[in-house]
């Protein structure tokens, strides 16, 4: 989309020698953003090795 707002004439238009500090700052908001997510939520969840799935269990039926 920055790529794109660079060859309009519009007032959203970006001038192209801006592009690369735009894209820069864009990347720099999403690390900031995923450290933010990481300090409100902690880190990922363990997933365990194994599932245990339950058998022998009759399948719902449908009516």
């Amino acid at each position: 989309m920055t790529i794109g707002r660079t060859f309009t004439d519009t007032f959203a238009g970006i001038a192209p020698p801006s592009v690369a500090p735009f894209i820069a700052a864009q990347l720099l908001g999403a690390v900031l953003g995923l450290a933010a997510v990481g300090v409100v939520y902690g880190p990922p969840a363990r997933v365990p090795n194994e599932v245990v799935v339950p058998h022998g269990e009759p399948e719902p039926t449908v009516s």
